[in-house]
């Protein structure tokens, strides 16, 4: 009996469905905890843990909610601010972008204005890409993980534009296809992961090496 138990569980259609089923549980709960709106940035980083942790790593986990549920209660403070000061800032330049093509109560600016008016889009653009991947792997605070998610984006320049292109073709097909919102999130999040680890370890790597030459001049200074 065991044996048949044994044959059944390694063959690949038990072991295809069995990461059908994780990849739906864990889109479910992504989906689940996004829906209070404030709490998407704490989401976004449990998804991205949970499928390093489960698909990258490959570590045993307890079970998939509750290393969801540990990331997201982990990061559910600084992902709601960081989800916050986005949303706010996103508005308010939306709105001035608005005002710029349309006017304002009969009220046109000058045609000039609307390029300008889309210049704050940009730090959206290169920083939000790297901002919940490192509020899930690190803790560098709200400003430390923006700005080390700008950095990133300047040093993988033109790289990490392929996550605005995952993440807008993961959301238009989840949109025209809704069923496939129970897939998008974990196939998406695994293919930006094949960037932003590469990213990570790479600065890891240049951090590394600078403390290492700054304790060797601290060595060499102590030593005259």
């Amino acid at each position: 009996m065991k044996s048949s138990f044994d044959h059944i569980t390694n063959s690949w259609l038990f072991k295809l469905a069995d990461t059908i089923g994780n990849v739906v549980i864990i889109s479910c709960l992504f989906l689940a905890f996004c829906i209070p709106l404030a709490t998407i940035g704490a989401s976004c980083s449990a998804l991205y843990y949970t499928v390093y942790k489960k698909y990258r790593k490959k570590k045993k986990c307890d079970t998939l909610s509750k290393e969801f549920v540990r990331s997201f209660k982990d990061n559910l403070k600084t992902g709601t601010i960081i989800h916050l000061l986005y949303t706010i800032y996103s508005v308010i330049v939306g709105l001035n972008i608005y005002v710029a093509i349309y006017g304002f109560k009969g009220m046109h600016l000058p045609e000039w204005y609307t390029l300008v008016a889309f210049i704050p889009v940009l730090p959206v653009i290169f920083s939000l890409p790297f901002v919940y991947p490192l509020l899930s792997r690190f803790r560098n605070g709200v400003k430390g993980t923006i700005t080390n998610s700008f950095t990133l984006c300047m040093i993988f320049f033109p790289k990490f534009i392929l996550i605005w292109f995952i993440q807008i073709i993961a959301l238009g097909v989840s949109i025209f296809f809704p069923p496939a919102a129970l897939v998008t999130p974990v196939a998406a999040t695994y293919l930006i992961q094949m960037i932003t680890e590469k990213a990570f370890a790479a600065a890891i790597r240049v951090e590394k090496a600078r403390e290492d030459k700054k304790a060797e001049e601290t060595k060499e200074t102590s030593y005259a």
